[in-house]
């Protein structure tokens, strides 16, 4: 199964690539913030470099959040277009789950002043967005995700679609209202 991933939440472009079943991966310039103007010209670039098209991908995987707002958008809206005009199917993950590997524990990702996006892995799982003070009443291993692993979200991503577990369009996953929204 081929199947390219874009990850556009942070302030880095991470595209990964399985294809002929060979791992590929991306990163664009770290503190760049122009997703929007890069994006397509790296997927076109990348795929071209790894002897892929659009056409050969049968599946598209996105990280849907939680991370940048505007990124969010930028990722999301893009993989429902590949997918829409290559009638491929789409896979999303969120951007705390390149860390969990099934072992109990918290995935904590800095949104600024004390406050952390948190997903809570094991048994079950689940998202909050919680505040230094809160996160110390949770007696649980404590991972912060500090960098991007794109391999993770690729392994991710191929999981899901091994599972089958397609969504028909991509939603951004936002864990709070953005800056502009208070």
């Amino acid at each position: 199964m081929n199947l390219l991933t874009i990850d556009t939440t942070t302030d880095q472009i991470i595209l990964g690539l399985t294809f002929n079943n060979k791992n590929y991966y991306f990163q664009g310039e770290k503190n760049c913030k122009k997703h929007n103007e890069l994006l397509l010209t790296y997927v076109d670039g990348f795929l071209t470099d790894n002897g892929a098209t659009l056409s050969d991908i049968d599946v598209f995987g996105v990280v849907v959040g939680p991370g940048s707002f505007t990124g969010i958008r930028i990722g999301v809206a893009t993989v429902n277009a590949f997918a829409m005009a290559t009638k491929k199917k789409i896979v999303e993950i969120t951007s705390l789950e390149q860390l969990d590997n099934g072992e109990e524990k918290l995935v904590l990702l800095d949104c600024r002043h004390g406050n952390y996006y948190v997903g809570k892995f094991g048994r079950t799982v689940e998202y909050m967005a919680l505040n230094e003070s809160e996160i110390a009443g949770i007696k649980l291993k404590k991972v912060y995700l500090t960098e991007v692993h794109p391999d993770a979200i690729q392994s991710k991503c191929n999981e899901k679609a091994e599972l089958g577990l397609f969504v028909k369009q991509a939603k951004p996953f936002y864990l709070k209202k953005s800056s502009a929204e208070y």
